[in-house]
């Protein structure tokens, strides 16, 4: 069994498209690019710009998440490529962006040979576009059924229409007995795409909509995102007018050169009394450890996860597309892998993660994928202990002495 070998200079580029692009996407990529895909399903929010959409739902149009890890020499024509390739630069048509990976160790061999190979003789009919560095990714795992509450909070907060997907969580509820009759196994997670100005606002939308305070109500946490370009769709407003309030504002923020004329923080600050109480703090003591591996192994791996103590994960079930099984222009899918994503301290990050890979080499599991990435304010359920002077004195059934 291959021991894992750790390598520099790389980052996750997301891109979220919608999924008639899907095999074209595919097919671009894996024809002029070394570098495999990991896909699985999601969607999308759109509303109307009518005064009846609050008595209907919104519409959830089926969008693809697509994960590459690509070194950093190649980082910028690639993100370049699947701009052009998926015509990003239009409004509605989806989203892409990248996060640098602190950590990322592997024990497949084959990825070490396409760390010096890149695509050659790329044309391209598009002007390199200025991607935006001041974004973040505000992830929310949350229980099914209150997703489209905490959706609502985040766009009325000034969020484009989040992408919702499915995931598996781990955690307290096989800890605690008796949550497993009151609470499913499945949880959605809520991604948001905002820039430094809409952050906290929209984020403590989430937390107060999505009820992450509870006892195994989820995490909520923000992702620094390196570049990238955001246009997802959002709304549809009536036919007469030639574009929406996204299009508007993006284009005045295009002719200002940046953001800082719809920076209302000062004036919230100076009206709310109770703003700096609930100010998001930007921790920075929390990592999150992400795993690749085979979905055969994903159970048995989980189980081990939770028996060192780690506090939760959660997986998601992806599908492996590989340059490799690309046979006459038709994409066939290789291997069914499921990531597994923890959030972790940082400081016994290094200890959970030692024990993972020591447990993958005793297995003998091989394609597996470590990676860290750095994630801050992290919002969660804290066990509050009473104190003693609280419990003195008290009976069963509420009847004090």
């Amino acid at each position: 069994m291959a021991d894992f070998i750790e390598y520099e200079g790389f980052s996750l580029v997301s891109l979220v498209i919608p999924q008639a692009r899907l095999h074209r996407c595919l097919e671009s990529v894996l024809t002029q690019w070394p570098y495999d895909a990991v896909q699985f399903d999601c969607r999308g929010t759109v509303t109307r710009e009518h005064w009846f959409q609050a008595f209907l739902p919104n519409m959830n149009p089926e969008c693809e998440y697509l994960q590459f890890l690509i070194p950093d020499h190649d980082l910028s024509g690639f993100m370049q490529f699947c701009i052009e390739v998926n015509d990003l630069h239009l409004p509605s048509s989806g989203a892409v962006f990248s996060a640098r990976c602190v950590y990322y160790a592997s024990n497949t061999h084959s990825l070490a040979n396409r760390r010096g190979a890149s695509s050659q003789g790329l044309t391209s009919k598009l002007s390199p576009l200025r991607l935006k560095n001041n974004l973040y990714a505000i992830f929310a795992l949350i229980q099914f059924g209150r997703t489209e509450n905490a959706i609502k909070a985040a766009m009325q907060a000034g969020s484009h229409g989040p992408i919702v997907y499915f995931v598996e969580g781990r955690g307290i509820r096989d800890r605690v007995g008796w949550l497993k009759i009151t609470k499913k196994p499945y949880d959605e997670v809520i991604l948001v795409l905002v820039e430094d100005i809409d952050r906290a606002r929209v984020k403590e939308a989430l937390v107060s909509a999505s009820g992450v305070n509870a006892l195994g109500g989820g995490i909520i946490y923000e992702m620094p995102i390196d570049s990238g370009l955001v246009n997802l769709p959002t709304s549809i407003s009536n036919k007469s007018r030639l574009a929406s309030n996204e299009q508007i504002i993006a284009a005045v923020d295009q002719l200002m050169g940046n953001t800082h004329w719809r920076d209302n923080r000062s004036l919230t600050s100076l009206l709310d009394k109770n703003s700096s109480s609930r100010q998001i703090m930007d921790t920075e003591n929390n990592i999150a450890l992400c795993a690749f591996i085979p979905r055969k192994h994903a159970e048995e791996f989980l189980n081990y996860v939770l028996s060192i103590g780690i506090p939760g994960a959660n997986v998601i079930y992806t599908k492996l597309f590989s340059r490799e099984n690309q046979q006459q222009g038709q994409v066939s899918i290789q291997h069914e892998l499921a990531q597994v994503r923890m959030v972790l301290p940082k400081a016994s990050c290094p200890h959970y993660r030692a024990q993972l890979q020591q447990f993958a080499v005793e297995q003998q599991y091989s394609r597996l994928t470590f990676y860290q990435q750095e994630v801050r304010g992290v919002a969660r359920y804290q066990f509050k202990p009473k104190a003693k002077e609280a419990l003195k004195g008290s009976m069963y059934r509420g009847i004090s002495s």
